[in-house]
């Protein structure tokens, strides 16, 4: 095995210790406090940062595993939620990789639009869709909240993926 295959192995095994440490503090431990009666939600942001970092494979890859773990602890979401964090960092990938830069700017514009994207099909998918009313109530005064304070961590996320990417530079060899 050459040091670019060991790098890179040490670097994805500290991205699966970080999103695992996202899914405790999220699912489990309340370290944060709750505001207006939510939480935040880590892995979204953990992942998309991940995304952007490593591409469109490996960001498919986080997403698939951090919704995974969301979805363990979860009673109706039957895989949506590694469905779409597979989806969503796999595209959040290819879209940096073309047309955008990797900067914390575009880490909170990308991260913001997925994180609401994600809460809105939520309500359409899971509240709506089962004919509970105030859908659009609960997405104002619930989910649109909890969205906010998961955005207010994102530079948390973008500032120890970039150092973990520093970490373990991986030095691309091209034939």
């Amino acid at each position: 095995m050459n040091s670019v295959n060991k790098i890179k192995i040490k670097k994805y095994a500290v991205y699966v210790l970080l999103l695992l440490a996202a899914h405790l503090f999220q699912n489990s431990l309340q370290i944060f406090p709750s505001l207006f009666g939510v939480r935040p939600v880590l892995l979204i942001s953990a992942a998309v940062c991940i995304a952007m970092y490593e591409g469109e494979i490996a960001g498919a890859a986080a997403g698939f595993f951090a919704g995974a773990l969301w979805d363990t602890v979860t009673v109706a979401a039957d895989g949506y939620n590694a469905l779409f964090l597979a989806v969503s960092c796999a595209l959040c990938g290819v879209v940096l990789r073309i047309f955008l830069r990797n900067n914390i700017l575009t880490y909170v514009f990308v991260n913001s639009i997925i994180t609401v994207l994600y809460f809105a099909t939520y309500v359409i998918f899971f509240i709506t869709s089962r004919g509970i009313d105030g859908g659009l109530q609960l997405f104002a005064r619930y989910y649109m909240p909890m969205a906010v304070y998961s955005l207010i961590l994102t530079p948390f996320w973008y500032l120890t993926v970039r150092r973990i990417n520093r970490k373990f530079p991986i030095a691309y060899i091209e034939y």
